[in-house]
């Protein structure tokens, strides 16, 4: 059995809308893993990336694809097919993770309270009344709500609405990063995000705050530019409140039957209670991503930490 790695692959890019954000993640553990030691090549998600990976003999690979493609199952569906081992979740509790409606499902029936929700169809919307769906939605939730895509995610399509005449330009604009928008109560809090690493159980790296006060937090630009925004880490909480968001994204990760690495993102109140938003099984690696501070700020380098994940996931293999 061989127990260390010659060669690993990062795959980053694909097609999804989040590809520029996909590369830079891709750049950022390649960079990283050299630091380590660690013999890694860049691959781009494209139709020839099987081939490459198959004539390249590679030992594990590590997904920065962000979006569909690299969070929905297909791409790490292809890796097994070619007996390629990867980090992170199996096929199928991607599929579980991002399709936010079913992540919710799942994490409320676990005991994680969510906001509040409906869930409506680009084709409904469409096809029955507009004015109605508007009028039932508001009536149903009330208001502020925040539209998203159902399967989406880096804040694409996702909007604040906080007068019900703007709901139908919020649900049209989200329909074009998906076919179901996902309509949230909204609940006033802190924004936290907390990685889990599994090494011989999940465990929560430190809950950070992402904060931008003076630009909407569902701006695609301030959530990727490091001038527009700043994480505070450990998120500034009572420990009480620490501790729960921390349960919180472990007991998300073992629900969805997630594997290595995730990333839950929750809204914690004023009674510091965690209210679960969603999960994301390829956090990203840019320099306004929580995964390489929260691995520093416990002495775990992003490389090393990197270097760990595809070892174990290499040795899974040969069990």
């Amino acid at each position: 059995m061989k127990t260390e790695l010659e060669r690993v692959a990062v795959i980053a890019g694909g097609l999804s809308n989040e590809r520029e954000v996909s590369m830079r993640s891709g750049r950022r553990a390649l960079y990283a893993l050299g630091q380590a030691g660690v013999d890694a090549a860049l691959y781009d998600a494209d139709e020839s990336l099987l081939d490459r990976l198959a004539a390249d003999h590679i030992d594990a690979a590590y997904i920065a694809v962000h979006g569909a493609s690299g969070e929905d199952g297909s791409l790490q569906t292809a890796l097994e097919l070619i007996g390629l081992p990867y980090v992170g979740s199996p096929p199928s509790s991607c599929h579980l993770a991002w399709d936010k409606v079913v992540a919710k499902v799942l994490m409320s029936r676990a005991g994680l309270a969510t906001p509040p929700w409906v869930a409506v169809s680009a084709r409904s919307f469409r096809e029955l009344s507009p004015t109605q769906i508007v009028r039932n939605v508001t009536q149903h939730l009330g208001l502020p709500v925040v539209v998203k895509p159902a399967t989406s995610g880096s804040t694409l399509g996702m909007s604040l609405v906080e007068d019900a005449a703007d709901l139908p330009a919020a649900l049209v604009r989200c329909f074009t990063f998906g076919g179901v928008a996902l309509i949230e109560k909204y609940v006033a809090g802190q924004t936290i995000e907390t990685v889990v690493v599994e090494d011989e159980h999940p465990t929560a790296l430190p809950p950070a705050e992402f904060q931008n006060p003076d630009v909407s937090p569902f701006s695609f630009e301030a959530r990727y530019s490091a001038d527009l925004i700043t994480i505070a880490l450990p998120a500034p909480l009572p420990a009480e409140a620490l501790a729960a968001a921390a349960r919180a994204a472990e007991l998300t990760h073992e629900v969805l039957g997630l594997r290595d690495i995730s990333r839950t993102d929750l809204i914690v109140d004023e009674a510091g209670t965690p209210w679960f938003l969603e999960a994301a099984i390829s956090p990203g690696l840019t320099e306004t991503s929580v995964l390489p501070l929260a691995a520093a700020e416990v002495g775990r380098p992003l490389g090393r930490l990197l270097a760990d994940l595809l070892l174990k996931a290499h040795l899974r293999a040969q069990a």
